[in-house]
């Protein structure tokens, strides 16, 4: 019997295109920025494994599944999971406070949308 295979919706939310390899799969993935791949969890687990690849999921590439990213061992705070609606929604109706907990918390991806954002919506100074 076929063993069931799982997959997740990742993303790239960096800046610049985020790549990896994985020799023993004979894995090659390129995602533009903002890209969106399915991606299986096996994948996603051999990754894990590759030098730098929890980095790139923890800081660049967003798993879109609660849970998944813990299993692999990636420790993610509320941040992890904003989307670029919400981190839009953040700039221009959050609280500061809101504002400060995702400059200290969220995951680099998350600060470059920030700062892509900040310069490019019409925000209040205040």
């Amino acid at each position: 019997m076929a063993k069931k295979m799982y997959y997740y919706n990742v993303k790239n939310r960096s800046a610049g295109t985020v790549v990896y390899h994985i020799p023993e799969d004979n894995i090659h993935r390129r995602f533009a920025p903002g890209e969106l791949k399915r991606i299986s969890y096996e994948e996603l687990l051999h990754l894990s494994y590759q030098p730098g690849g929890r980095e790139l999921m923890a800081n660049f590439l967003q798993i879109q599944s609660e849970g998944v990213p813990k299993s692999l061992g990636i420790k993610t705070e509320p941040e992890y999971y904003m989307s670029e609606k919400e981190v839009i929604e953040l700039l221009q109706n959050g609280s500061l406070e809101a504002f400060l907990d995702c400059l200290d918390f969220a995951p680099e991806g998350v600060i470059e949308l920030v700062k892509k954002f900040a310069v490019s919506l019409p925000l209040s100074d205040f």
